[in-house]
């Protein structure tokens, strides 16, 4: 099972870094254009910010995989390993309760926003497009934060 939490968040990072690639290269063509012909690629905006936020969802599993969270030990950098780990599975019960929730949320959240019919306004995109990643990726980083291995409190805390 935890291999396949790796593989799936490793492919969801991917994308998302692959997404961002194509974000740069469409604002790298628009400043070109705006430079070279002085006409930027229409609806450069729109694409870099319904871009964006689906390359952030994209990777939020790969982060709950890795802990990569901020950590604040303030009251807890001298307590004993014992009591790390055992907060560090309260707060994973935690983090897949919410993550779980969210998932569901945003889930119903883009069936509404696809049967408005929304559009983003230069181009015309269905803005629930943007939005797509998110469930899937929420749903994979609660199943993460409930079945993936845990990172130890060295590879958190230094």
């Amino acid at each position: 099972m935890q291999r396949m939490l790796r593989g799936a968040a490793a492919l969801f990072a991917l994308a998302g870094g692959a997404l961002l690639v194509l974000i740069a290269a469409v604002t790298a063509a628009s400043v070109i254009g705006r430079w070279l012909y002085t006409a930027p690629m229409s609806g450069d905006i729109e694409l870099v910010q319904l871009g964006t936020a689906s390359a952030l969802a994209l990777f939020l599993p790969y982060c709950q995989l890795h802990g990569s969270h901020l950590v604040v030990d303030v009251f807890t950098a001298r307590a004993p390993k014992a009591l790390h780990r055992r907060l560090d599975r309260l707060v994973r019960g935690l983090a897949a309760l919410t993550l779980a929730l969210l998932a569901l949320r945003a889930g119903v959240g883009l069936a509404d926003l696809r049967a408005a019919g929304e559009t983003s306004m230069v181009l015309g995109l269905p803005l629930w497009l943007a939005y797509g990643a998110l469930p899937p990726s929420l749903g994979l980083a609660a199943l993460i934060a409930i079945f993936g291995s845990a990172p130890q409190p060295q590879d958190m805390r230094g």
